[in-house]
């Protein structure tokens, strides 16, 4: 597709605080409207083209992806 969604290379610790980024495939460009899903099911709807994720906890582990209007 032509979205991707970058997170930190790093390994996430529970308490950290987490940021995904929805790009442009081909331009690494931010992507302002994008809505994040985990396993399947709307988290989030953003403006930004980031969402955050503080306290990082069990609970947050998932197989998440971003969606925007061109797919």
């Amino acid at each position: 597709g032509d979205v991707i969604l970058v997170s930190s290379v790093d390994p996430v610790i529970e308490g950290d605080t987490l940021t995904l980024h929805c790009l442009h495939r081909s331009t690494n460009s931010p992507i302002l409207r994008a809505d994040f899903y985990k396993d399947g099911s709307l988290i989030q709807n953003q403006t930004t083209g980031e969402m955050n994720i503080t306290t990082v906890s069990k609970s947050h582990e998932g197989f998440y992806y971003c969606k925007t209007e061109r797919g």
